[in-house]
């Protein structure tokens, strides 16, 4: 699910951008859910509760008008930024004086008014290859349910029967599937498969001992015995760019 906040003061626009964006839902391959904002505060509400203590913002994009009744899209987006480096944020405005401004902000696009079908339909698709690049993001199932992850936040890897528990900085979730399939679909070099039923990112490695890896909160995690050398040297390969070292 591509989750889409629209916020601008007039219901004009943001019931045209709505209608568009479904009219081009198919062609994605994920279904999208869209929720429409006419103030500043309202987004930033929903943001703050829907966040909550996980700090994952709840939107994948937001479209931003500049110009809102209570506030500015600017500061919207100051605030945003402040406490998230995602959602994607698209600016909207008929003034395009306003893009100088904008890129402090890490902004992907600016929508002009009044609002063209054709650009939306690119945009849209250029911003969902870029959210779904599987060199950025793990994407898995749950029933019918299509969920994706930053690779940044992914611990590690674990098969336990038919099943995989993936563990998260923000904690641990299972779905079917198995760890070669998984491995053959991970292109970051820092995911390396450590034990059979094992694959960790090295890039939230707290600490490498000689047979474990230690990650923030004390769980360590063995290296196959039967494989340590092997993979000690993978290890090294990656965080320094040679095959020898002390842990050798």
């Amino acid at each position: 699910m591509i989750e889409i906040a629209l916020c601008d003061d007039d219901p004009a626009i943001t019931g045209f951008l709505e209608s568009t964006l479904k009219g081009f839902g198919y062609l994605l391959p994920e279904p999208m859910h869209i929720q429409v904002f006419h103030q500043g505060a309202a987004i930033l509400e929903t943001l703050k509760n829907e966040a909550g203590d996980t700090g994952v913002p709840p939107f994948d994009i937001i479209f931003l008008d500049i110009e809102l009744g209570d506030t500015t899209g600017i500061a919207v987006a100051e605030q945003i930024r402040k406490q998230y480096k995602s959602p994607t944020l698209i600016f909207v405005s008929a003034h395009e004086s306003y893009c100088k401004q904008l890129f402090h902000l890490d902004t992907t696009a600016f929508l002009s008014k009044p609002i063209d079908e054709t650009e939306v339909k690119s945009l849209l698709l250029r911003i969902y290859r870029h959210l779904r690049n599987p060199q950025q993001v793990f994407m898995y199932h749950i029933k019918e349910d299509v969920f994706r992850t930053p690779l940044e936040d992914i611990l590690f890897f674990e098969t336990k029967l038919r099943k995989i528990e993936m563990t998260t900085k923000q904690g641990t979730v299972t779905f079917y599937g198995k760890l070669g399939e998984i491995e053959a679909r991970l292109k970051h070099p820092g995911f390396i498969r450590i034990h059979h039923s094992l694959i960790v990112n090295l890039d939230n490695v707290e600490r490498f001992e000689k047979n474990t890896l230690a990650f923030p909160g004390g769980l360590s995690l063995a290296l196959a015995r039967n494989r340590q050398k092997e993979i000690r040297r993978k290890i090294m390969d990656y965080y320094t760019g040679t095959s020898g070292g002390a842990f050798l």
